[in-house]
């Protein structure tokens, strides 16, 4: 047991490198979480372009195809 408080104590110093750790742990988490949030709203917002991008190419295509058939 006195192992373990020798540890955290990190001779005297463990009062300031604890918080430090914790404050950027908590950093980290924040900039992981908004990223992935982030990333998740571009790949919806992808995906609807390009389905607007494939109805508009399925209409060029379909009218092209009819201007050649007259």
């Amino acid at each position: 047991m006195d192992q373990v408080a020798t540890y955290f104590d990190m001779g005297g110093y463990g009062l300031f490198i604890w918080p430090c750790f914790a404050v950027s742990v908590f950093v980290l988490l924040v900039l992981y979480l908004s990223s992935r949030r982030r990333l998740i709203i571009l790949e919806k917002e992808l995906a609807t372009l390009e389905r607007r991008r494939q109805k508009r190419s399925g209409r060029n295509i379909s009218s092209s195809t009819e201007e050649s058939l007259s």
